[in-house]
C-alpha cells in the first residue's frame, strides 16, 4: 500500500472537504505526532469539527501516528514550522514514504530541492479518482469543495488531469 505522510495544513484541508476518510481507505496515511499536535490537539482546544474528525479516524487505527524524536537535522536551519520538519524527518529517517502531501509554499519548495516525492493537497483527489476511490464527477465536486483554499494553478492542473481520465 501506498505510504503517504500529511503535514497540518494537508490533514486539515483534507479533513474539512470530507475526502478524508476515502483517502484513508485507499491509502495508508501518517500524521508525525507534530502534526497530530497542529492539527488535533489544538484544534479539539477550539472545538474544530475537523479536528474531531481526525482524533477519531486515529482512534479507529485509520490513521497512524508516527512519534519523531528531536534530532539534529540538515533541515533544522530551515525557515520551516515544527510540523514540516518533523515530516521532513520523518521521511528522512528510512520509513518507506511514498509521498508528502502539503500546499505550504515554502515547504514544497524544500521537497523539490532535496527530490522528495510530494503532491499538493488537489492531488489526493485526482488520486483517489485514478485509484477509483471516487468517480470524476465526486473528484470534481471536491475541488470546488477545496477550491477556496488553494492556489487556482494547483484547481486547474488537477481538473484538466482528472478530465483526461477515460
Amino acid at each position: 500500500m501506498i505510504r503517504i505522510l500529511l503535514d497540518a495544513d494537508a490533514s486539515i484541508k483534507l479533513t474539512k472537504i470530507g475526502i478524508i476518510e476515502t483517502f484513508v481507505f485507499g491509502f495508508e496515511v501518517i500524521l508525525t505526532n507534530d502534526v497530530y499536535d497542529e492539527h488535533v490537539i489544538a484544534g479539539l482546544s477550539r472545538n474544530y469539527e475537523d479536528a474531531k474528525i481526525m482524533k477519531k479516524l486515529v482512534t479507529k487505527g485509520d490513521v497512524f501516528v508516527a512519534d519523531v524524536t528531536e534530532k539534529p537535522s540538515a533541515f533544522d536551519k530551515l525557515t520551516l514550522g515544527r510540523g514540516e520538519k518533523s515530516v521532513i524527518n520523518y521521511y528522512m529517517g528510512d520509513n518507506n514514504i511514498d509521498l508528502i502531501v502539503s500546499d505550504d509554499e515554502a515547504f514544497l519548495k524544500v521537497l523539490d530541492r532535496f527530490s522528495i516525492p510530494f503532491t499538493p493537497v488537489a492531488g489526493v483527489i485526482l488520486m483517489c479518482v485514478t485509484h477509483e476511490l471516487i468517480s470524476k464527477d465526486k473528484g470534481f465536486r471536491y475541488l470546488e469543495s477545496l477550491k477556496p483554499m488553494i492556489k487556482d494553478e494547483h484547481m486547474f492542473y488537477i481538473k484538466s488531469k482528472i478530465e483526461e481520465l477515460s
